[in-house]
């Protein structure tokens, strides 16, 4: 028989005896909202996996060898250029994991909205602690002041993220020996701002007095939303990043992460190891990880501080 679908309500309905019985079902859901949600792998690039929980890097290595291109003589020797590293630092993964649990009483009364509101608040916390540690390892990036509390009528959004923006294209290598125009080359892509920050520069006249005429129909006075992009930036937000600044970065250059052990779920599984779930009555699946994070490329990122009252 063909049933009508019209809403989410209509068609076959998924029972918690159900997703007990398919084992993966729990697992699959969980990771399906973790991929779309971790920030680190959003800012971060992917520096491959790592087999004993350290990855060695170097911090602030420049881009360019330590001596420069020479006029060469007919049957001359070609010179060769020493490469150069930036400081040794070291990066530890630390393994996380947290499991959510069905009983029986959920499988017999059919509680599903208990078995939903478990996946989600477990994704929740997997995500609020990727979006720490991404924080944490980005503290250290150089900071750039605002002109004003973006919340106050002088707040000037657009000129500060435009600062922001130069400050990462125009960073040079550390130390001496370097001339005015050996930049890092880094570009600017995204801008993180906590979502309270958001609705801050949707009431902005800094930023809404550029949506005139032709523009009006995408007006986020009208729309209530911020635009995809703001001066070129991707705009992201992070309920772990502060309310007081906004981070503009390069986004995979800054920093990596590295897995020893890869984000998985396991598939749902009798706690007691008997009938029913054993002596508990319950069945659990639990979610873990093992990563390092590392900031490699400070300067690739600019916290814009005093934004927030």
């Amino acid at each position: 028989m063909v049933t009508s679908v019209v809403s989410v309500s209509d068609g076959p309905r998924t029972t918690v005896s159900d997703l007990v019985g398919s084992p993966l079902a729990i697992p699959t859901r969980i990771i399906d909202i973790l991929k779309a949600g971790l920030i680190s792998e959003t800012l971060l690039r992917n520096a491959g996996s790592n087999s004993n929980g350290l990855v060695q890097f170097s911090e602030s290595t420049p881009l360019f060898l330590g001596s420069d291109v020479e006029n060469v003589a007919e049957f001359a020797e070609i010179p060769v250029g020493a490469g150069q590293i930036g400081t040794p630092r070291v990066a530890y993964a630390l393994r996380q994991g947290l499991g959510v649990r069905v009983s029986k009483e959920m499988i017999d009364e059919n509680r599903l909205d208990d078995v939903n509101r478990q996946i989600k608040q477990l994704a929740n916390t997997f995500i609020r602690a990727d979006d720490r540690a991404a924080r944490t390892i980005l503290d250290s990036a150089p900071t750039l002041a605002a002109s004003a509390a973006w919340s106050g009528g002088t707040g000037k959004p657009r000129k500060d993220i435009a600062n922001a923006i130069e400050k990462v294209a125009s960073a040079q290598p550390d130390g001496s020996g370097y001339t005015a125009d050996e930049y890092l080359g880094f570009e600017a892509n995204t801008i993180v701002v906590h979502p309270a920050l958001a609705a801050v520069l949707i009431d902005n006249e800094d930023i809404l007095k550029v949506y005139k005429d032709v523009l009006t129909p995408d007006s986020i006075a009208y729309t209530g939303k911020l635009p995809k992009q703001i001066l070129g930036l991707d705009v992201l937000t992070s309920r772990s990043f502060p309310l007081t600044k906004a981070l503009v970065l390069e986004r995979g250059t800054v920093g990596f992460y590295s897995d020893t052990r890869p984000l998985q779920s396991t598939a749902l599984y009798p706690e007691g190891n008997g009938p029913n779930g054993g002596p508990t009555e319950s069945y659990r699946s639990d979610t873990t990880i093992k990563r390092a994070v590392g900031l490699d490329q400070p300067k690739a990122a600019v916290w814009i501080t005093g934004i927030g009252a």
